[in-house]
């Protein structure tokens, strides 16, 4: 059974392999080169475990309780995809959060080469926007080139 649990440091060292199985995917860097602990911690961070391996994660940071920013929306190549919908699941845990937290949209920053979760972010009601429609004070990724913008006024589960 899949679960979505809490990080805990117990974690790190499946998500620093499944973050190099990831980066092998791909011809060009995924990774900004920063060390992870460099960058601020995420308000709120999630792993997907299965059989107590890491298969994915998806992280929340609440920006003066009036937007969220979707970060480390990671998940292994083979849980890909509505067979185990483990991203259906992520994103609907860091949508919950941030409804609770009363937010009125999230933002995330995305890659050129990340085509499928492009179309996964426009399939659950992201819209894609300009950079310069980007809060200033939008915590960015030098390496993302792409940006989403999801309302939460009005938003139906499912």
């Amino acid at each position: 059974m899949i679960e979505i649990v809490p990080y805990e440091s117990k974690y790190q060292a499946g998500i620093d392999l499944m973050m190099q199985e990831i980066a092998e995917e791909f011809t060009e860097p995924i990774m900004g080169g920063q060390k992870s602990n460099s960058v601020a911690f995420p308000d709120k961070y999630w792993v997907a475990v299965y059989e107590g391996q890491v298969i994915g994660t998806i992280a929340l940071m609440i920006i003066k309780h009036e937007y969220g920013i979707l970060k480390k929306m990671m998940l292994k190549n083979e849980f890909r995809g509505t067979v185990h919908n483990v991203a259906k699941l992520l994103l609907q845990t860091a949508i919950d959060e941030s409804e609770k937290n009363q937010l009125e949209c999230i933002y995330l920053g995305t890659m050129a080469q990340f085509k499928a979760a492009q179309s996964f972010y426009q399939k659950h009601g992201f819209q894609q926007i300009d950079e310069k429609k980007l809060p200033t004070d939008f915590l960015r990724n030098p390496i993302d080139t792409l940006f989403y913008r999801l309302s939460l006024k009005g938003i139906s589960k499912g």
